[in-house]
């Protein structure tokens, strides 16, 4: 029998008694945001949205966005990344499981230091491709121009947020599906660390945040560049 979504107790400072809300509406308050699907028009429209009326809720407070994605149409990934790129809090980006396609775009639009990859993570670039398909969003495009811009778009991202700056180099690479491990990304400048697995806390989860039990969390070191960082708590 399914479960459903999980429901936590949440309560409020000025109520005596506690609610019981949804999981991802509690990690949601927390600043923590998820693309673990297919991205589509809708989940780009909620996490474009979200990032939005997060940093007006409170504009000091990063955001982190875990990403565990096969990728998907063009037009929401690139809504994501520029929104990420516009809003004022610092933006965490975190690969888990696989992030393809316009998921490693969206990996890539972090705040540069901030870009985290988990040490079992697949990373994978391609370029653009055409197809036909009622979603308003949807990238259908019959004219082999319009393809070839929008991949230039891509490889212009590519290129100012890795170590790759020869653009002939990138548009080379995405001719054909490009996996990267972990350490592979790192060194390929597409994120900045990668979550180790000693058991001390990264520098950015040391703040004391308003969900209690965060703290009690065994959390993970982080490493850069492949090399240990001892973090104390």
């Amino acid at each position: 029998m399914p479960l459903g979504v999980p429901k936590v107790p949440h309560q409020h400072f000025e109520e005596e008694d506690a609610i019981w809300m949804d999981l991802y509406n509690k990690l949601y308050e927390e600043r923590l945001l998820f693309l673990v699907k297919p991205l589509d028009d809708e989940i780009g429209n909620q996490l474009v949205s979200m990032m939005i009326y997060l940093s007006l809720d409170d504009v000091t407070q990063e955001q982190f966005l875990f990403i565990h994605c096969t990728g998907g149409p063009i037009i929401p990934g690139l809504a994501i990344y520029d929104t990420m790129q516009y809003i004022a809090p610092e933006v965490y980006t975190m690969a888990l499981g696989i992030a393809a396609s316009m998921g490693s775009i969206i990996l890539s639009g972090g705040y540069l230091g901030k870009r985290i990859a988990f040490p079992s993570a697949t990373i994978m670039l391609h370029q653009p491709a055409s197809t036909w398909t009622n979603g308003v969003s949807r990238m259908c495009t019959e004219n082999a121009e319009d393809l070839r811009m929008i991949k230039e778009l891509i490889v212009q991202i590519y290129a100012e947020r890795t170590n790759e700056k020869q653009k002939f180099v990138i548009w080379n690479q995405l001719d054909r599906d490009f996996f990267m491990s972990a350490e592979e990304t790192l060194e390929y400048g597409l994120v900045d660390l990668i979550i180790g697995k000693r058991r001390t806390a990264p520098s950015w989860l040391k703040k004391k945040r308003k969900w209690g039990p965060m703290s009690r969390i065994s959390h993970e070191e982080i490493t850069s560049n492949g090399h240990p960082r001892e973090i104390p708590i």
